[in-house]
């Protein structure tokens, strides 16, 4: 992801500042484009940096990790393909809402799946963020490989209208464009595991129920004095996102 985020720089240089009609990104203003550079892409050493970590602690929820992370590997191939055709041929545009849909819906049946493993809904949760890890890592890489791969195609079609960026087409309507998607990245990969561990919750608490005997409701599986060890990566890196988007919405730093 770095790497593919210096190479968009690179070869579009505008990128880096704000250029559209939207609210004004402050690091370019600040900086100046070629130190706005260099601190996009500290901050993306910091997303990475807390992306391996907590990926590297799913061990510790294995039984959430599993189905969470292949519910999220089809997410973010149902959201690459949809955008894919959808940029490609803008009178489909009607059909992306079914990323929205199966954002909603896979992250439900990861909730399910994890709580139904284990008979406890909080693994739903757990199922839902692991979910959503692997979906945000591949919902921004896609945006921005996408991005990249059909830049002068989309400045004739699907950014060729978009009041955003008022560019003529060319360099300057793809750095524009794209500058906003990156933008969308850095909240997509900020909010996602959040959002689907939310939804994962209301699925493991379905998945729960339909989990637990008849004959013995109050049942649970054997005590496990590490209960909650799962639960401290995601809620660390939960409470480092939180504090990086109030960083970056407060001092408008995307």
């Amino acid at each position: 992801m770095l790497g593919l985020l210096e190479f968009t720089f690179w070869r579009f240089p505008s990128s880096v500042a704000s250029s559209g009609t939207g609210p004004k990104a402050n690091v370019a203003i600040w900086l100046g484009a070629d130190r706005a550079r260099l601190a996009y892409l500290g901050l993306g050493a910091v997303y990475a940096g807390l992306y391996l970590w907590v990926g590297s602690q799913s061990v510790r929820s294995a039984s959430a990790w599993r189905p969470g992370s292949l519910c999220g590997l089809v997410l973010g191939g149902v959201w690459l393909v949809v955008n894919v055709v959808v940029d490609w041929l803008p009178a489909l545009a009607p059909l992306r809402p079914l990323s929205l849909l199966a954002l909603l819906g896979l992250a439900l049946l990861a909730g399910l799946l994890g709580a139904r493993a284990t008979g406890r809904a909080r693994d739903g949760a757990l199922a839902g963020f692991w979910c959503g890890l692997v979906a945000a890592v591949l919902i921004a890489g896609s945006i921005v490989a996408v991005d990249n791969a059909l830049a002068t195609t989309l400045v004739h079609t699907a950014w060729a209208n978009d009041p955003t960026c008022p560019q003529p087409a060319g360099p300057a309507l793809a750095g524009c464009e794209i500058g906003d998607d990156l933008g969308f990245v850095a909240i997509a990969l900020t909010l996602i595991p959040l959002l689907l561990g939310s939804i994962g919750a209301v699925g493991g608490a379905i998945g729960g129920s339909a989990a637990a005997s008849p004959e013995s409701p109050q049942a649970s599986p054997p005590a496990d004095t590490n209960r909650l060890s799962g639960w401290r990566a995601p809620l660390v890196f939960s409470g480092a996102m939180l504090a990086l988007f109030v960083a970056e919405i407060t001092l408008k730093l995307v």
